[in-house]
């Protein structure tokens, strides 16, 4: 999960659903534990008010009429609230009239104690029960055991539970769903300045701003200063860079002047002017190959993005003059839109490069086409002249190929271009074009 808003809020979820899944339970366990207690007490209420109601006889019977019941359920047969006596044995004295047959009793509790149980008749019905131990003494001074047991059908009981329990759910998940949209939308509060970063990047790369601007939150804003200070420092880094690089190329023309003038001095005898002039063609090849590798800016960081087909069109323009006098067909099939995330220096150094040697060394037709294909823009440049070697097409783009080992003819050209556009994360292909010439192929990550 690469989202940091997608991990905020499946964190926060999981706790929010375990949080009401817990209070869910807790009530619903609170609730029923009150409702047993609330119905056991109304059941020993109900025990208290039967024996206040209740007549015993010297002999031990068990007397209670019809209209001493203090609840008119007792009296109705089958209306769900019972009443039953029993003497120490088992034997049934009195039963109300609700009571069709008898109440199950497992075992009868002590003297002065209650027992509260549920209980399954041999009908298949659920009772709530409350058994309570009696002991009568009447005036003869002789005491009687009884066992007073209450009971009432627990359908209503438990139907009374479930409605509260689907009522309490559907509040809880009501609530949930409230929530999650209210933390949602703290998230996208909260998050909204990443995104403002976020978009002052995207200004950054599309040239839109050279800065990331405006007031951040004080945990961002360390991390926006430090960008704007990146930025900042590449771009001084890379001025200093191309300035030192320029005083270098100055610096060693004198040098170099003088030992040309040497090659030319006639006291020196042939053979030394010939080998002084091999090495100083050396010299110079190799400063010009290495000082243009490294004046190539290379891939910097938020770079804008460069449109190709103005610089493609000016460098033809500009060739169309150096070759006036050889009548080359320059060719540009590029959409305006394509752009490359390539520094518009490196851009023009490669595009120089490659376009002067199809012109060099073509017959009068270059072509420089590019397209998006597979998520790359691919770039051609053709033309009809010879073509490359295909046995060297390999060797002639070889990274670190010295100056003095690479084909006659070639320039450094290429093997500059190969660097700036490896640097660039693009790859570099030599092969036929479509009129038997040379074709140099790259390829750049789509932006």
């Amino acid at each position: 999960m690469n989202s940091l808003r997608a991990r905020l809020l499946a964190a926060t979820g999981i706790v929010l659903i375990a949080f009401v899944a817990f209070t869910g339970f807790a009530l619903e366990r609170a609730v029923r534990e009150r409702a047993e207690l609330a119905e056991r007490d109304k059941l020993q209420g109900l025990s208290y008010a039967l024996l206040g109601s209740a007549e015993i006889t010297n002999s031990g019977e068990f007397r209670l009429s019809a209209r001493s019941l203090p609840d008119g359920a007792l009296g109705r047969p089958g209306s769900g609230l019972y009443a039953m006596a029993v003497d120490e044995d088992g034997e049934v004295l009195w039963r109300s009239p609700s009571l069709l047959d008898r109440i199950p009793l497992p075992q009868p509790p002590a003297v002065g104690e209650t027992r509260y149980a549920n209980i399954s008749t041999p009908a298949g019905a659920e009772w709530q029960t409350l058994a309570f131990g009696i002991r009568w003494v009447v005036d003869s001074g002789e005491s009687f055991r009884y066992t007073l047991i209450v009971a009432e059908d627990s359908r209503p009981f438990y139907a009374q539970l479930e409605r509260f329990r689907s009522v309490l759910w559907a509040w809880l998940t009501f609530a949930a769903v409230i929530l999650l949209f209210l933390q949602l939308a703290i998230l996208q509060w909260g998050l909204s300045p990443l995104r403002r970063v976020t978009r002052a990047l995207a200004e950054i790369e599309s040239g839109e701003k050279p800065r990331i601007e405006g007031d951040y939150p004080a945990e961002i804003r360390p991390l926006v200063f430090n960008l704007n200070a990146m930025l900042a420092s590449e771009r001084q880094r890379l001025k200093r860079y191309r300035n030192a690089l320029g005083d270098l190329a100055h610096s060693l023309k004198t040098p170099i002047a003088v030992m040309r003038g040497l090659v030319d001095n006639e006291a020196l005898p042939p053979e030394h002017r010939k080998q002084l002039r091999g090495q100083v063609g050396r010299v110079n090849e190799i400063v010009d190959y290495q000082l243009q590798r490294a004046a190539a800016a290379g891939k910097r960081t938020l770079a804008p993005p460069v449109a190709l087909r103005p610089i493609a069109e000016k460098i033809v323009g500009a060739l169309g003059k150096v070759y006036y006098d050889a009548n080359i067909s320059f060719k540009v099939s590029i959409p305006p839109v394509l752009k490359l995330a390539v520094d518009d220096g490196d851009l023009t150094e490669i595009m120089g490069n490659l376009l002067d040697n199809a012109a060099k060394y073509g017959k009068g037709e270059v072509e420089v086409s590019a397209r998006k294909r597979r998520g790359q823009v691919e770039i051609n440049i053709d033309d009809n002249g010879p073509g490359f070697p295909e046995k060297d097409r390999i060797a002639l783009l070889e990274r670190g190929v010295r100056a003095d080992t690479r084909r006659e003819g070639q320039g450094i050209g290429l093997a500059v271009t190969g660097e700036i556009v490896q640097a660039y994360d693009g790859t570099i292909k030599l092969g036929s074009s479509p009129q038997n010439g040379g074709r140099i192929q790259l390829h750049f990550p789509s932006v």
